[in-house]
């Protein structure tokens, strides 16, 4: 019996402009809200199941609607206008039936 690795799609985006979060004596780099709300955008149409793909797009926005809250819109944009033409697409494409202004209007 072997074992088959799977390519893991858009890790790239995870390794930017990371995060350090402490817990206790431990210090973890976690990918920064706005990288992993878009990675979960990206890669949600991949998903075999309908439920998983809106819990991850319901995620995703609920991120995104709190970076812009917090002041952050200008660098979620930035980051998005630094992705490849393709994953914009995606991410638009992930975003259509989205009732959040707030959220649209970044990737406009």
């Amino acid at each position: 019996m072997g074992v088959n690795a799977q390519p893991l799609r858009f890790l790239e985006l995870l390794a930017r402009d990371t995060i350090t979060a402490k817990v206790e004596d431990l210090s973890v780099r976690l990918p920064h809200p706005a990288h992993f709300a878009l990675h979960k955008l990206l890669i949600l149409q991949r998903r075999g199941k309908p439920e998983k793909m809106e819990k991850d797009k319901d995620a995703a926005v609920r991120i995104l609607e709190a970076l812009s809250d917090k002041g952050e819109r200008d660098f979620v944009k930035k980051v998005f206008n630094s992705l490849p033409s393709g994953w914009q697409k995606r991410i638009r494409r992930a975003l259509a039936d989205v009732n959040s202004k707030d959220v649209l209007s970044i990737f406009q």
